[in-house]
C-alpha cells in the first residue's frame, strides 16, 4: 500500500476526482422553508418577470412624463387625479394623458404612465394635484422584470441554497425544491488512550476532542454525522470501520495512521479490500493522512493529533465530501488570496507547512505571536477563533509582520 507522499495540490485534486466519480446523492423534494443548506439538485430558475409589472418604489403620482414638463415650485402644473392605486391593485383602465392616479409604494402603474413624482413634491391633493417638479420618461419606476427576468437561472445544479436564494424564490412562487439527500459521514476517533466527553479522567487517558470537533464541523457544513471511538486493536477498528461503511456515506478516523507500532489503520485499509487515493502528503502538518475508497465509499484517515487533523480535514475532506455531496466544484476548494502578516512565524519551513490563522480585510494574523509551539500539531486550542490556513512554501525562512503571504479560506 506503500506510495510516495503526495504533493498537496495532487491529492486534493485525486479526492476530487473520486468524489465526483460517486453516484450522486438521490434526490427529495423539501418545503422551502426547510431547504436552507441544502444543495440545489436541478437548476432553479425564475419562472416570471420580478417584478412582474412596472411599480412605483414609493408614494406619490403616477403620470405621463410629457404633462410635467416645466412644473416647480414657481410654476406648478395642476392634474385631475382620476385614480387611486394601492400595492395590490390591478388598474382598471389606462391613465389619459393630461390626469395624474395617486400610487403607493409597490402598486402598479397604469397603462400609459411612465413615472412617479414623490408626493413630497406635490401638494399632496386627492381630486386635483400640484406637481413642483418635471420628470423624464421611466423615472421612480421600478421595470418589469428589472429584479430578476422571467428563465434566468435563481440557483444552479449544485449550488448551496442560501437564504437569499430562498427569498427570490418565495418570490416566484416556489413552495418546495429538489435537493440532494444529505449525506451521513461516519467519524471514529482510534486510540485505547481516549475516554467520551463526560467520562471520569483516569491517568494516561485523553478526552476525545478529534471526535467531536470533526463532527461539528461536518455538522456545519449540513452532513449527518454518527460518531464512535475504539481502542487500537486491529480487529475492533474493522469492525468498526466495517459498520460505519454499512450505514454511512464516508468515513473519517483519527488516528493510526503513521509509523508507530499501534498504528493499524493502513492495515485495516487493506484487510477491507480498500483503493488507495492517496497515502501520505508532503506537508506539515497532517503528512500521514491517507484517502481511500472501500465499497464505493471515501475513507479519510486523518493523523491523531488535534491540529493535523484539522488542517488537513478542511484541506482534503471537507472539498471531497461537500463534492460527493452534490456540490459545484468550484465551491468546494479552500479560496486561496494574499494578505499581509500582522504576526510572524519563527520557523523555516522545509516543506509546504500550513498553519491557523484569522484573516480579515486583507491582514492576516498568526496566532500565539507566530511562536512555533503554539502551532504544533499537539496544538488545538490556537483553532479557535481561525477562518483560513497560511501557506508557506517549502524552502521558506521565517515569516516577519508586513510580509505577503497566501491564504486559504475555510469553506463554508
Amino acid at each position: 500500500m506503500k506510495q510516495p507522499f503526495c504533493a498537496p495540490a495532487a491529492a486534493l485534486r485525486r479526492v476530487l476526482d473520486a468524489a465526483a466519480a460517486l453516484p450522486r446523492p438521490a434526490v427529495e423534494t423539501l418545503p422551502l422553508e426547510k431547504a436552507c443548506g441544502r444543495i440545489a439538485a436541478k437548476a432553479l430558475c425564475a419562472r416570471m418577470d420580478q417584478p412582474p409589472f412596472d411599480r412605483s418604489p414609493l408614494d406619490g403620482y403616477a403620470l405621463h412624463s410629457a404633462d410635467t414638463a416645466g412644473a416647480s415650485r414657481e410654476t406648478p402644473v395642476t392634474l385631475p387625479v382620476t385614480m387611486k392605486l394601492y400595492a395590490g391593485d390591478a388598474p382598471a383602465a389606462a391613465l389619459p394623458v393630461g390626469c395624474a392616479a395617486r400610487i403607493m409604494t409597490g402598486a402598479p402603474l397604469p397603462e400609459g404612465a411612465d413615472c412617479v413624482l414623490m408626493q413630497e413634491l406635490t401638494d399632496s391633493g386627492e381630486e386635483t394635484v400640484q406637481l413642483y417638479s418635471s420628470l423624464k420618461p421611466q423615472q421612480n419606476v421600478v421595470l418589469r422584470g428589472g429584479d430578476i427576468a422571467a428563465g434566468a437561472i435563481i440557483a444552479a445544479e449544485g449550488t448551496p441554497l442560501t437564504p437569499a436564494h430562498l427569498g427570490v424564490l418565495a418570490g416566484q412562487g416556489y413552495a418546495e425544491v429538489p435537493v440532494y439527500r444529505t449525506l451521513t459521514v461516519g467519524i471514529l476517533s482510534t486510540g485505547s488512550e481516549l475516554l467520551a466527553p463526560g467520562e471520569p479522567w483516569a491517568p494516561g487517558k485523553i478526552y476525545d476532542a478529534n471526535g467531536i470537533q470533526n463532527a461539528a464541523r461536518l455538522g456545519q457544513l449540513g452532513f449527518a454525522v454518527q460518531r464512535r471511538h475504539c481502542s487500537d486493536d486491529p480487529e475492533v477498528i474493522a469492525c468498526q470501520l466495517r459498520e460505519l461503511l454499512t450505514g454511512c456515506d464516508a468515513v473519517i478516523t483519527s488516528g493510526g495512521v503513521s509509523v508507530g507500532q499501534k498504528d493499524y489503520l493502513p492495515a485495516v485499509l487493506e484487510q477491507l479490500g480498500a483503493q488507495m487515493i492517496f497515502a501520505g502528503v508532503a506537508q506539515k502538518p497532517g503528512s500521514p493522512m491517507l484517502a481511500a475508497e472501500v465499497a464505493g465509499k471515501l475513507v479519510f484517515c486523518l493523523s491523531g493529533n488535534p491540529f493535523a487533523a484539522a488542517a488537513t480535514l478542511e484541506q482534503y475532506a471537507v472539498p471531497a465530501l461537500l463534492r460527493a455531496a452534490g456540490r459545484r466544484e468550484e465551491s468546494c476548494i479552500l479560496p486561496r488570496t494574499t494578505c499581509t502578516l500582522t504576526t510572524g512565524f519563527s520557523k523555516s519551513s522545509k516543506g509546504d507547512r500550513y498553519l491557523r490563522a484569522k484573516a480579515a480585510g486583507g491582514s492576516v494574523t498568526i496566532p500565539g505571536e507566530g511562536s512555533a509551539e503554539a502551532h504544533s500539531s499537539g496544538s488545538l486550542s490556537a483553532m479557535i477563533g481561525c477562518n483560513c490556513l497560511v501557506k508557506l512554501p517549502a524552502g521558506s525562512g521565517p515569516v516577519a509582520p508586513g510580509e505577503e503571504v497566501e491564504v486559504l479560506y475555510f469553506v463554508y
